[in-house]
C-alpha cells in the first residue's frame, strides 16, 4: 500500500501544475515536494509527471493514476467523516451482551426507555452464559455478575443481586423443609455450573460460610433451575429476580428467613481507551441512573 501523504501530494501537484504552488499549500518546500513524487513514481516504476521550466504536466499514466487517486482520496475523507460523525453523534449500532436471565428479567423491561430517548441508535442484544472478553462477546458493552478477565475491558458497578434459596410447596410437603443450610445435605439441590456447583455460600452477618450441597440436576441456567423447582423436582439457589414472581404468587417458597445467601455484583464491562464512541456514553450513563434510581422490577 502507498504511503498515503505521497499520493495526497501528488494529487495536489497534479492538480495544481507546479511543484511551487503544490508545495505552497501543503506547507513544505518544493523539494520536498518533488522528493515525494519521485519516490512515489520509483516505488511505481512508472513515470508520472512531464518536468520543464514552465510546469509540470501528465504523463498518460499519470492522468490515469491521478484520476484513481482522486477517487481514492475522496472515498477515504468520506470514510473518515463518517467514523467521525458516528463516533461523536449518538447513532449506529449497539451491541449489548447480557446473561441470560438478568436480559430477560431487569434490563428487557428498561431498554425500550433507552430506545425511546435515543430512537437513531440501533440496539442488538445477544444473552447467553458470562463471556471472557468483549471480542468474545462481539460486543461494545457485556451486563454480567462474573468477573470477565478482559485487559482491555474497565467496568462500573450496577448493583448487588440477592440471590435466593427456594422450593416448591409439594417439593417440600414431600422432603420436608429444611431448618437451617447444613440440613441441604439431605435435599436434591438443582446446582448452577457456572458457579462452584458443589459448594452454596450463605452470609452469617458479616462472614460467609459454605455448605456442601449435591443433586441430580445441573445446568448453566438460572431460569432452568427455576422451572426445575417450580416442578417440585428440588431446591435451587437462584437471583431474586428469577423467582420473584413465582414467590410472590407462592409456588415458590423461600428457605432459611433471616438468613440469605450472599450477594452477588452485577457490573457493565466496556472497552478501556478513552475514545468510547458517545452512543456507548449515553447507554452507560442510562444504566448506572436505573438502576441506582431503583427502577429496575
Amino acid at each position: 500500500m502507498q504511503d498515503l501523504n505521497k499520493l495526497h501530494t501528488f494529487v495536489k501537484v497534479a492538480a495544481r501544475g507546479s511543484f511551487t504552488i503544490a508545495a505552497r499549500e501543503l506547507r513544505v518546500s518544493p523539494s520536498a515536494v518533488s522528493k515525494q513524487v519521485q519516490q512515489l513514481e520509483k516505488t511505481l516504476s512508472v513515470s508520472l509527471l512531464n518536468r520543464s521550466t514552465r510546469g509540470v504536466s501528465l504523463t498518460e499514466a499519470g492522468a490515469a493514476f491521478f484520476q484513481r487517486c482522486q477517487e481514492a482520496l475522496a472515498s477515504l475523507d468520506d470514510a473518515v467523516n463518517q467514523a467521525q460523525t458516528l463516533h461523536a453523534g449518538s447513532a449506529g449500532t449497539l451491541r449489548v451482551h447480557v446473561v441470560a436471565g438478568f436480559a430477560q428479567r431487569e434490563l428487557a423491561p428498561l431498554i425500550g426507555e433507552f430506545m425511546r430517548a435515543n430512537p437513531q441508535i440501533v440496539v442488538e442484544m445477544s444473552t447467553s452464559t458470562p463471556a471472557k472478553s468483549l471480542v468474545e462477546a462481539g460486543a461494545d458493552v457485556v451486563v454480567s455478575g462474573k468477573t470477565m478477565p478482559d485487559p482491555g475491558a474497565v467496568w462500573r458497578e450496577l448493583g448487588l443481586v440477592d440471590y435466593v434459596v427456594c422450593a416448591a410447596p409439594q417439593y417440600l410437603a414431600r422432603h420436608g423443609t429444611p431448618a437451617k443450610p447444613e440440613e441441604l445435605r439431605n435435599h436434591n439441590c438443582l446446582l448452577h455450573t457456572f458457579f462452584t456447583p458443589r459448594e452454596w455460600p450463605f452470609r452469617s452477618g458479616s462472614r460467609e460460610k459454605l455448605v456442601r450441597v449435591s443433586g441430580t440436576f445441573k445446568s448453566n441456567n438460572s431460569e432452568v433451575l427455576a422451572q426445575l423447582a417450580l416442578a417440585g423436582l428440588g431446591v435451587a439457589r437462584v437471583p431474586v429476580y428469577v423467582v420473584r414472581d413465582a414467590m410472590r404468587e407462592g409456588r415458590l417458597v423461600s428457605l432459611f428467613d433471616g438468613q440469605p445467601t450472599s450477594r452477588q455484583i452485577m457490573r457493565v464491562y466496556y472497552p478501556s481507551h478513552d475514545n468510547l464512541p458517545e452512543k456507548t456514553k449515553l447507554f452507560l450513563r442510562f444504566l448506572e441512573a436505573s438502576f441506582k434510581s431503583g427502577r429496575k422490577r
